[in-house]
C-alpha cells in the first residue's frame, strides 16, 4: 500500500497508513483525524509537492506513516505541543504540511514560525525559502496566478492569503518575534537548541499571543536536546497537559548497546519512526560511523543529553507503585550487602537486596546515618551477624576509606569490590527492574527522598552513567539508592551462608 494524496482523504487510508509506522513510540498523547485535518494535511502536502517528491529510501511519493501521526497528535488541538522524533522523520515537512493546510482551508489563519538558533533568522528565512518556496515556484512560475502572496524578503518573509486573511509568517527568534498580534500557532522548530533564557523569552511572550484565539498552540519540534532543565522542547514534551509524540530508544537501555553498531542496529530498527521512507538503516549505519557517539545518540537514538540536568530520574509513579508497607524483622538467609559513602562524609548507608518467591527483587535500607562516625564498626557488626561479604564501588574513596578500617578485623570481612563499569550497569539495571515491575522496595524516608531527587550522573568516556546528584545539590543524599542499585546489581552472585545457594522466602 501506497495511498495517494486524495487516498488519504478517506478515513480508513489513513488510519491503516498511519498505522504502519516502523516503530512504537515512546511517549503518544491521544491522535485526532477528522475530514477536516485530513482534507487540510493534503491540501498542504500539494504546496511542498509531496505528491511527486520521491521518498530517499523507498523511492515512492507521498507523506510517510509518521507524518501522518505527527498531524494528528497537533490535530487533538491542545495548547502545548511537543514533538521530538529522530534525525531524518520529516518531522519539519509534517507539521508545515499541517500549518499551509489550515492557512489555505481557514479564515484568518495566523502562523508564526522560527527556529531556536542563534542565527535563527536566517536559518529559518532559508529554510522557508528552501522548504516552501522553492515548492510554490515549481507550481506557480508566474506568482501573480497563485492563489496567495510570498515575499522572501529579508525580515519580512511571509505568505499572505488575501481572500481569506491567513498568515503564515517567518519571524526570527527571541521576544520580539511574538509581542504583538494573535496567532492561532506559534512553531518553534529546532527547539532542542533554545537557550534556557531564549526558553524563557519564548514563554513569556508567546502564551498570551494565543488568548482569545480559539484552539490557538504552541509547537515545539526537533531532535534530543544536549540538556533537560530550561529547554524549550523538553518542557513542551513534558507538559502536563500538552500533545506530545516522541520516538526513541528508552533511557534504561543499558550504554553497553551503544558501543557497536552491532548492537545499536537492533535499536536503530526498534526506534526510528521514518526507517523504510525517507532514509534507509545504511545510511544510519554510516553516520554511526561518522558521528560522535552522543551526537548520533541525541539525533538517531533520540536519547537526551544530561548535561546541567536536574531533571529527576526514577519515574515517581513507578516508585510508588513499587512500595511495600510491612518491614521485614530481618533480611532473608540470602541477600546481597553494600555500603555507599556520600563522597564528601556527609552521609553512608548500608542496604540489602533479595528475591521473593516470584523472583522480584526487595530492597531495605538496613542502616542510614548523617556523618561517617562510627559507620565502620556498624557496617563490620552487620557483615557479621549475617554472614555477608561487602559490596562496595571500588572507585569511592569515601568508602574506600570507611572499608580500610574494616580490614585491620579479625575475622576480617569478605569484600566484593565493583569497578565504575559496574556502577553504571548497576543504575541501568535497577530503573529497568523498577519500570518493569520487577523490583519491591520498603516505605523508609531515606529511599523515598534519593528515588525524588537521584538525576543522571554521566562520565566523561564511554556512554556509561550512573546515579548522581541534582546541580547545585551537592549536599543532599543518595547513598541509599546507590547502595541498594549495587546490592541489586550483584545480588544472582550471592549464596547462603556456609554451603551451596539455598534461597528462602517470606
Amino acid at each position: 500500500m501506497n495511498p495517494s494524496l486524495d487516498d488519504l482523504l478517506k478515513e480508513e487510508n489513513w488510519l491503516e497508513w498511519r498505522s504502519l509506522v516502523p516503530a512504537k513510540a515512546l511517549r503518544q498523547t491521544e491522535m485526532v483525524t477528522t475530514d477536516q485535518t485530513r482534507a487540510e494535511f493534503v491540501e498542504g502536502s500539494k504546496l511542498l509537492r509531496l505528491d511527486v517528491r520521491r521518498r530517499g529510501a523507498d523511492g515512492l511519493t507521498g507523506p510517510s506513516p509518521i507524518q501522518l501521526a505527527i498531524a494528528d497528535t497537533l490535530n487533538a488541538n491542545r495548547r502545548f505541543n511537543g514533538v521530538l522524533e529522530p534525525r531524518r522523520s520529516t518531522k519539519t515537512t509534517s507539521i508545515q504540511a499541517v500549518l499551509l493546510g489550515r492557512c489555505m482551508l481557514r479564515e484568518d489563519y495566523v502562523v508564526g514560525w522560527t527556529l531556536a538558533k542563534a542565527d535563527g533568522q536566517k536559518a529559518t528565512a532559508t529554510r522557508f525559502k528552501v522548504d516552501i518556496v522553492s515548492h510554490l515556484e515549481r507550481l506557480w512560475p508566474d506568482k501573480r496566478n497563485a492563489p496567495f502572496k510570498w515575499s522572501t524578503s529579508n525580515g519580512h518573509e511571509h505568505i499572505r492569503w488575501p481572500q481569506s486573511g491567513s498568515w503564515f509568517n517567518v519571524f526570527a527568534p527571541g521576544n520580539d518575534a511574538f509581542t504583538s498580534g494573535g496567532f492561532d500557532v506559534a512553531w518553534i522548530d529546532e527547539a532542542q537548541d533554545a537557550s534556557p533564557a531564549l526558553t524563557e523569552d519564548f514563554l513569556t511572550s508567546i502564551p498570551p499571543t494565543l488568548d482569545g484565539r480559539p484552539g490557538a498552540q504552541l509547537v515545539a519540534s526537533g531532535t534530543a536536546p544536549d540538556f533537560r532543565d530550561g529547554n524549550l522542547l523538553w518542557q513542551m514534551l513534558y507538559h502536563p497537559e500538552g500533545a506530545h509524540i516522541q520516538h526513541g530508544i528508552p533511557e534504561d537501555t543499558d550504554p553497553e548497546l551503544l558501543e557497536n553498531w552491532e548492537t545499536v542496529e537492533p535499536l536503530v530498527l526498534a526506534s526510528h519512526s521514518n526507517l523504510g521512507f525517507y532514509t534507509s538503516l545504511e545510511d544510519v549505519r554510516s553516520n554511526f560511523h561518522t558521528m560522535s557517539p552522543k551526537a548520533f545518540q541525541r539525533e538517531y537514538l533520540s536519547l537526551a543529553g544530561t548535561e546541567g540536568g536536574n531533571t529527576p530520574l526514577i519515574n515517581q509513579a513507578n516508585w510508588q507503585d513499587s512500595t511495600l508497607e510491612e518491614m521485614p524483622e530481618e533480611p532473608p538467609r540470602v541477600f546481597a550487602l553494600s555500603a555507599f559513602v556520600h563522597r564528601d562524609g556527609l552521609y553512608a548507608s548500608v542496604a540489602a537486596a533479595w528475591k521473593d518467591k516470584d523472583e522480584r527483587i526487595h530492597i531495605c535500607l538496613l542502616h542510614h546515618q548523617e556523618g561517617v562516625k562510627g559507620f565502620g564498626k556498624k557496617l563490620l557488626l552487620i557483615a557479621r551477624k549475617h554472614k555477608r561479604r561487602i559490596i562496595f564501588d571500588s572507585w569511592s574513596n569515601a568508602t574506600e576509606v570507611e572499608l580500610r578500617q574494616l580490614r585491620e578485623a579479625r575475622p576480617r570481612p569478605e569484600e566484593r569490590p565493583v569497578s565504575t563499569r559496574d556502577v553504571a550497569r548497576a543504575a541501568v539495571n535497577f530503573i529497568k527492574q523498577l519500570n518493569e515491575g520487577n523490583l519491591r522496595h520498603y516505605n523508609q524516608p531515606e529511599l523515598n527522598g534519593a528515588a525524588e531527587i537521584a538525576v543522571k550522573r554521566t562520565f566523561s568516556t564511554g556512554n556509561g552513567w550512573a546515579f548522581g546528584l541534582p546541580k547545585g545539590g551537592e549536599e543532599l543524599d543518595i547513598t541509599g539508592l546507590e547502595a541498594a542499585a549495587l546490592a541489586a546489581y550483584v545480588l544472582d552472585e550471592e549464596k547462603a551462608p556456609g554451603g551451596p545457594i539455598e534461597i528462602d522466602f517470606f
